[in-house]
């Protein structure tokens, strides 16, 4: 049987954009809520109670030994109290991602977990470099490298009904992606972003964290594009096996030397153990 065209399956996914699971929209719900003024923890709560799924990832991350409460948090209330609003705003934008990434990607051989960890690791050094580099984006940096590969989960039933490929016996490049079904991770998940009506910014860095030299040299696109190759040193890997992480020229303007990153690969690695709630 003739597996279907690219623009055919092009059409077809962006058709079935509209019937995404909604769950990123708390991403967005707890960064309006850290922005306001006059929000508090209790709104995070409602937000968070509301789905029992994202109650049981907040309190299991809330115990991890990252927050260092020493699994005494029995109830989000309890959590919001013990740990405070940035941090349960943190919380509930970990758990809202967790929930919709964390599962098995066949297509992509990506076992489940693997996609979160990734995910994790980019967000956490793309939150440190922003610090460093642009005070004032850690949280949008933080949000839009912790989505970056989300599209993989959009495009992975679509690769299984285009069949096998070339990519069958090594790693689904945005290459493949585009040349089975019409486009890639990157450029799927910004119109689901956009679609959810995220910020453009946070779109802008998502379509282009491959190659941020495509973004009008927008510091969000180089921050996610760092956080990606540093959770790649960090033993988190996103691409081929012997690929470079970094485009030409990426390092450069971030400024990052490669002592730089290889501690910041340490550092991210310690506190991606510190987030996993199986460790003690």
């Amino acid at each position: 049987m003739e597996n279907p065209r690219p623009g055919n399956l092009k059409s077809e996914i962006l058709r079935r954009l509209v019937r995404l699971p909604p769950m990123p929209q708390a991403i967005l719900k707890a960064r309006e809520l850290l922005a306001d003024p006059d929000a508090g923890s209790r709104d995070l709560v409602r937000v968070i109670e509301q789905d029992p799924a994202l109650v049981a990832k907040t309190l299991a991350l809330a115990n991890s030994a990252y927050f260092g409460v020493g699994g005494q948090v029995a109830s989000v209330t309890h959590a919001a109290l013990l740990l405070g609003f940035r941090t349960l705003s943190d919380l509930l934008t970990l758990s809202a991602a967790s929930v919709w990434m964390e599962r098995e990607l066949e297509s992509y051989r990506i076992a489940p977990r693997d996609l979160w960890r990734h995910a994790l690791a980019s967000a956490l050094a793309a939150r440190r470099l922003a610090r460093a580099r642009f005070p004032g984006a850690e949280e949008e940096a933080f949000v839009a490298a912790l989505l970056h590969d989300a599209g993989k989960v959009i495009l992975d039933p679509f690769l299984r009904e285009a069949g096998p490929g070339p990519a069958a016996a090594g790693a689904v490049t945005p290459a493949f992606e585009r040349e089975r079904l019409g486009l890639d991770h990157a450029e799927v998940m910004a119109l689901a972003c956009r679609f959810w009506r995220y910020p453009e910014s946070l779109v802008k860095a998502i379509q282009h964290h491959h190659a941020p030299s495509r973004s009008e040299r927008s510091a969000l696109a180089f921050l996610v594009h760092a956080g990606h190759g540093v959770a790649c040193l960090a033993g988190c890997p996103g691409i081929a096996p012997g690929e470079d992480p970094f485009e030409p020229g990426a390092r450069e303007f971030l400024g990052l030397a490669s002592a730089e990153l290889r501690a910041l690969a340490a550092a991210v690695g310690g506190e991606l153990d510190g987030l996993d709630p199986s460790r003690p």
